[in-house]
């Protein structure tokens, strides 16, 4: 198997389906949010299109024009209505955003960048068989 010589994350963002502050994802619907966090997380309060910002920066410079970084509001974007990924949001099935690595879905709820970097030297550092 050989590794791909580019990786293309693509972060699927519902802003407006994202309700209440509570940074596990939960949406607020109506449950004491005791889930066993104490603190709550300030990268939470921190927009999506930003932190996929910061992440397009932080994969430039560990993998220079090796990863691309697409953030995607599926309520604005013209695609967005023949998205899945629109779907998945809306219904709250999965908790906003969605990251996808080269097509696949990989994580929900959050934009774990170190989870990424290492998902990303995995997929460029795959050996050659």
């Amino acid at each position: 198997m050989s590794s791909p010589s580019k990786v293309e994350i693509i972060i699927y963002d519902a802003p407006a389906a994202a309700s209440s502050g509570c940074a596990c994802g939960c949406g607020g619907h109506g449950h004491d949010h005791e889930h066993g966090h104490a603190v709550e997380d300030p990268i939470a309060k921190v927009s999506i299109e930003m932190q996929a910002r910061a992440l397009a920066m932080t994969m430039q410079k560990d993998f220079p024009g090796r990863v691309t970084v697409e953030y995607v509001n599926v309520l604005k974007d013209p695609r967005g209505p023949h998205l899945p990924q629109t779907k998945l949001l809306c219904s709250m099935t999965y908790p906003t955003p969605l990251v996808y690595l080269n097509g696949k879905g990989r994580f929900a709820g959050a934009v774990p960048v170190e989870r990424l970097r290492e998902e990303v030297q995995k997929l460029l550092s795959a050996d050659v068989s």
